[in-house]
């Protein structure tokens, strides 16, 4: 609900007038900042709204990633979902920071997205994630997973690509996006 104040950023990163545009307007495109005519960029307000609407995105479109996942991904694949899955495991379990926890979070989604062999679902996941990863901050600063919660939720989504079973894959990863929903909005859906 602020607003960027262009010669503080630029003072404070060491950069010019050029690049601080070129960044205000590809943040611009990713919808994290609004353009307002003669005051420059306002960082928007994250209504309970745009983080449902997120949340169904991700349910319609990652159920389709992990059923494809089960069905296409390869060996080497198999390998780095399960290391991924492992580190965000040891990385909330470590009790690093939120920005790790995160980054790893979303890393372990572009893998199934990576394992469809489908750049198209690939695309859409990552612009779809990096747009989570702002409401990730918010829910971690609220509350925490627990290790074993991280574990089991990843874990099932890791064992049903294994078994290369797509109905086990969409209930886990179902199961892994409600879980975060429910932790912003508790259990009642908000309108």
């Amino acid at each position: 609900g602020t607003f960027l104040s262009a010669p503080e950023v630029m003072h404070h990163y060491g950069i010019s007038r050029t690049p601080f545009r070129e960044a205000c307007n590809r943040l611009h495109h990713e919808r994290i900042l609004e353009v307002v005519p003669r005051r420059g960029y306002l960082i928007p307000e994250v209504s309970f709204r745009t983080v449902r609407d997120l949340f169904e995105v991700r349910l319609v479109l990652e159920v389709i990633i992990a059923e494809l996942a089960a069905i296409r991904a390869t060996p080497p694949q198999l390998d780095e979902l399960t290391r991924l899955g492992e580190e965000s495991w040891s990385l909330s379990q470590a009790g690093d920071t939120n920005e790790q926890f995160v980054k790893a979070n979303t890393e372990f989604h572009l893998c199934l997205a990576r394992m469809t062999q489908n750049r198209e679902l690939l695309s859409l996941a990552a612009g779809i994630l990096e747009r989570n990863e702002r409401v990730s901050y918010m829910e971690l600063r609220s509350s925490w997973f627990q290790p074993k919660e991280i574990q089991n939720l990843h874990g099932s989504i890791v064992d049903a690509i294994r078994r290369r079973d797509p109905a086990a894959a969409r209930t886990a990863v179902i199961d892994d996006i409600q879980r975060g929903k429910t932790e912003i909005f508790g259990s009642e859906e908000v309108e």
